[in-house]
């Protein structure tokens, strides 16, 4: 899907994509990456159920994206999702979070509880029904 997506996006042309730890150095987990005509890219990709959702940026972007998709009701404790100061749909902040902790690069090692979303860039993104979904972006790092 991914290959497939990043054709439809920059035209033909070879796409090799994979993973990476940026902890350990391992392919078989972590971040994942693609190659499209030799040029690097920013990719995200989610699943929830039947669907998958990828997300694809030039690394000549202002930054890393993330993507997340999630069933719209979730039986998890706020306490876990929601910043002390937050109220709200506890699977679209989950969405929400997630997509941008993709794009930091830290995944779920990081607390979603420790991330407000008042300070973030992320969009909503049109999902099936019954599925929220969001799209992030997180500062490139130099």
């Amino acid at each position: 899907a991914l290959m497939t997506h990043a054709r439809s996006l920059l035209g033909p042309g070879d796409v090799t994509s994979g993973r990476l730890c940026p902890a350990c150095g391992s392919d078989a987990h972590g971040r994942p990456w693609a190659r499209h005509g030799g040029r690097s890219l920013h990719v995200s990709l989610s699943r929830s159920g039947p669907h998958l959702v990828t997300a694809i940026a030039p690394l000549a972007s202002d930054g890393h994206i993330g993507v997340d998709v999630e069933v719209a009701h979730i039986d998890v404790l706020p306490a876990l999702v929601l910043a002390p100061s937050e109220t709200g749909d506890l699977a679209l902040a989950w969405a929400r979070k997630e997509a941008i902790l993709k794009a930091r690069g830290t995944g779920l090692m990081t607390a979603m509880s420790s991330v407000v979303l008042a300070d973030e860039r992320w969009s909503d993104v049109d999902a099936p029904e019954g599925y929220v979904a969001a799209l992030a972006l997180a500062p490139r790092v130099e």
